[in-house]
């Protein structure tokens, strides 16, 4: 009975941090502690919201038979939430003074680093925690390695302090952007999925499918690349679209493995997908100094190529098998779907204006979108009690799933905080750097192929924002060192992080689209590789063909867009063998080779001449093939 009421009483204090950790947020996007006059640092304010993450993450209930699991969980939470206080009320004297409170910086950085690598460990596992210690060694030992990445050596008591009470470390930039800015975001998902959002993307997709080949497949594309546009997340989307989107898939014809690969590809587009994208984008804006906007335009483009390949394959294959168009999927008239979803219209539309039009910081847009939200929300469900609109209680629920949801986010980027403090104290990243350097000068190519393993098997183990934040401290200097634009730079690096999500053996998203589907682990994951194949090739036109990320000349830009459509479509038909028409096995590989020739960066070996003349090449493969295909493509109704 005493166990089941402290259970009770940890859920309570659980929904109470939880709904401290987006109220804070706001409050200091909106710069209410400076408008009341005081003088509060912005790593106090994160110092707190991490405390409550730790107290949310220690507060879950344990799997443990322990009967002491409860009340050791109990009493982290309550040892978190005190050093954080303790922390807010130290740090200003601790951050400017730390060499004259060695006893007591000490202590905190011990007890820091042990409460939050804890909660990681029941987060993510022990992929990160691996990572950290390993550079935790190096820092104490880095006069023992041998060759260039010898470092110099740090007392252990010195490397603590530096994580407990330094800013450049667990308090830095990685923590206070995911504070700052992707708890605000997420919480601007959540309130648009409360309002009626998630029927407004669903009815949205089904109108943008239409009737043609594998119609219900295209339906689960579409609605990916909406939801990603507010949750980005990969396996949250599959669970949110994939429940409506496999079965209708399955029902249509697709096999169940086929199915689960195409909701897991598309699913995983959704971090790539503006104007929200994942965590990782808003960090890469801070890294770049540059505005969130700059980064969203960059990411238009591939985006847009990495869904209209996904659409393509879905036709091929359609027209290949013979599966039918659903027509009975329940479609609402364009104005209907106007009408019923005009509050996620406002709401974006506030959130675009502010960004592009008044150039606010991307958080401060999101908290006036929310405002439009809200207001709109409650105004519809006193008025009318829509499905659009939200009662309190719908919104406090809203807030309070967004601290739970958002806790995670907190953890890793502390911990990474940690690892990337380590990194630059430790001279870890500039030798490392040199050595890079070293080999790109070599091969960039090979650099660039070195630099894609890494991060896709680092995204194995851990999420998208951690891999992209060690990878942009690690590798992305190295690239911008050779002279790649820093955009392109770390948009590779972010994007073979993604991968990871649909790239065996892990692969989490094409895991969660399997236990969806049916089929098993292993058949998904090879489906969603096969249909995720442009995003492999993308990041390498990055490099090569800036132009992709709205670099260069609006001709330059325009054909690289237009020659990467062309290449996708030509490879689709190879792999597929069809397109509106059989190919037969010559007619295939023409068209593969042709579409690798078309994306291939020909400009660095034979000049723009020969490029611009294979692009025409496959222009005019394209237009005859199509010219000659019979119009009835002789699909089942």
């Amino acid at each position: 009975m005493a166990e089941a009421q402290m259970t009770r009483a940890m859920n309570m204090v659980s929904s109470a941090f939880s709904l401290f950790v987006p109220v804070m947020a706001v409050l200091w996007v909106m710069a209410v502690p400076q408008r009341l006059g005081l003088l509060i640092y912005p790593e106090q304010i994160v110092v707190l919201m991490l405390g409550a993450a730790l107290a949310v993450v220690f507060c879950r209930p344990n799997t443990s038979a322990s009967p002491l699991a409860v009340p050791v969980n109990a009493a982290l939470a309550a040892i978190s939430v005190a050093l954080s206080c303790y922390i807010f009320v130290r740090f200003p004297v601790l951050s400017e003074a730390t060499h004259l409170f060695p006893t007591e910086t000490l202590l905190i950085g011990i007890a820091v680093t042990l409460l939050t690598l804890e909660a990681l460990r029941r987060v993510v596992g022990w992929t990160l925690i691996f990572i950290f210690a390993v550079l935790f060694l190096y820092a104490v030992f880095g006069d023992w390695v041998p060759g260039p990445l010898q470092g110099r050596p740090m007392a252990a008591a010195d490397v603590l302090r530096f994580i407990g009470a330094d800013s450049s470390a667990v308090w830095g930039q990685a923590l206070q952007i995911a504070a700052f800015v992707v708890v605000v975001f997420v919480l601007f998902g959540g309130l648009l999925m409360a309002c009626g959002g998630g029927d407004f993307f669903t009815q949205l997709a089904m109108r943008v499918a239409g009737n043609g080949p594998g119609n219900a497949a295209k339906v689960a594309v579409t609605a990916s690349a909406l939801f990603g546009t507010v949750s980005g997340s990969a396996v949250s989307n599959v669970m949110s679209t994939g429940i409506m989107t496999i079965p209708l898939m399955k029902r249509s014809g697709f096999k169940a493995a086929q199915a689960g690969g195409i909701e897991a590809v598309a699913s995983t587009g959704g971090q790539l997908m503006p104007p929200v994208m994942g965590a990782a984008a808003f960090l890469m804006a801070e890294i770049l100094q540059v505005p969130y906007k700059t980064v969203l335009l960059a990411a238009l483009l591939p985006a847009i190529l990495y869904y209209l390949s996904l659409y393509v394959q879905i036709d091929f294959i359609s027209r290949r098998d013979n599966i039918a168009s659903l027509k009975d999927i329940q479609r609402n008239t364009m104005v209907t779907i106007v009408k019923e979803g005009w509050l996620a219209i406002i709401a974006f539309g506030v959130l675009l204006t502010g960004i592009f039009h008044w150039n606010m910081r991307a958080e401060v847009a999101a908290v006036w979108a929310i405002v439009a939200l809200i207001i709109g929300g409650l105004a519809i469900g006193i008025s009318r009690g829509s499905k659009q609109g939200m009662s309190p209680g719908q919104i406090l629920t809203a807030v309070i799933d967004t601290g739970r949801n958002t806790c995670d986010v907190l953890l890793i980027t502390a911990v990474a905080g940690m690892i990337i403090g380590l990194i630059s104290t430790t001279g870890f990243g500039f030798a490392l750097s040199l050595y890079l350097l070293d080999f790109g000068g070599q091969s960039m190519f090979g650099l660039l192929l070195l630099t894609a393993a890494i991060s896709i098997v680092l995204g194995l183990g851990l999420p998208t924002t951690g891999v992209y934040l060690l990878l942009a401290s690690l590798a992305a200097p190295s690239l911008v060192q050779l002279g790649i634009e820093p955009i392109a730079a770390h948009m590779f690096v972010l994007y073979y992080g993604i991968l990871s999500m649909i790239t065996p053996p892990i692969a989490l998203a094409s895991f969660a689209a399997a236990s969806l589907s049916g089929a098993t682990k292993s058949a998904t994951e090879l489906e969603a590789f096969r249909f995720g194949w442009i995003a492999y090739f993308l990041p390498f036109l990055f490099i090569y063909k800036p132009g992709l990320l709205l670099v260069g000349s609006w001709f330059h830009i325009g054909y690289v867009f237009a020659s990467s459509l062309m290449a996708l479509v030509l490879v689709t038909g190879g792999l597929v063998g069809h397109s509106l028409r059989p190919l037969n096995p010559l007619l295939r590989v023409v068209w593969a080779v042709v579409g690798l020739l078309v994306i291939m960066p020909l400009a660095e070996f034979g000049g723009h001449t020969l490029e611009y003349a294979v692009s025409a090449f496959g222009l005019v493969l394209l237009v005859v093939s199509f010219a000659f295909s019979p119009k009835a493509d002789g699909l089942k109704a």
